[in-house]
């Protein structure tokens, strides 16, 4: 009998799409993948994995971290960690992270956390996933909600960020618009050779 997760999914290799609330994991998912996940109504929402069985891999939507709609700061510490240990758990059959960043508030989160003396939690995201898995790209997603001029700049920003928290990868960034299907095509080919590398035949 092949083994399975609490999920009810077979033992496939992962590939993990994680990010703050309401950055569009589920929407890229979808764009990427035809399939229907559902997409919350409102931040944190979305308070449990969900796994796509998609031919050689599993795609799991991880619970959106950070700001939750109506939850209190002990609530949103614990999802925190359940991500962070579920991640840890399935770190062997991790092929691929896919982290989702709103990149048309990446730079206003930046500032406001470290004004704060403290790490954003999109820089530890990243940190975390380079930790557990060598294949990690970065989806800047809502570049529709900048001019492009600002897509440039925010990018560069963004990928000065990246470097600066781990600074022996050079970050992957594909910035996209997933409600509207922008650049699709460039992450597909992305995550498909990034498979590739890891031994994974897939035509998304």
């Amino acid at each position: 009998m092949p083994e399975h997760d609490h999920f009810g999914a077979k033992q496939k290799p992962l590939v993990v799409f994680a990010g703050r609330s309401n950055v569009g994991k589920s929407s890229t998912i979808r764009a990427l993948t035809g399939k229907k996940v559902r997409i919350g109504k409102s931040p944190g929402s979305t308070t449990r994995e969900y796994m796509v069985d998609f031919g050689p891999i599993t795609i799991v939507d991880i619970p959106g971290f950070g700001f939750m709609s109506g939850t209190s700061k002990q609530k949103i510490e614990e999802t925190k960690t359940s991500i962070i240990q579920n991640l840890e758990n399935w770190a062997e059959r991790i092929m691929l992270a896919v982290l989702v960043v709103d990149l048309s508030l990446f730079s206003e989160l930046v500032k406001r956390w470290e004004g704060r003396g403290e790490i954003p939690i999109d820089i530890e995201f990243y940190t975390f996933l380079s930790e557990i898995t060598k294949r990690v790209i970065v989806v800047a997603n809502k570049r529709d909600k900048l001019r492009k001029r600002e897509v440039v700049s925010e990018i560069e920003y963004l990928r000065f960020k990246l470097r600066e928290a781990v600074v022996e990868r050079e970050p992957t960034i594909v910035p996209i618009s997933a409600s509207k299907k922008k650049n699709i095509s460039t992450l597909k080919s992305l995550i498909e050779e990034s498979l590739a590398d890891g031994g994974i035949t897939l035509k998304l």
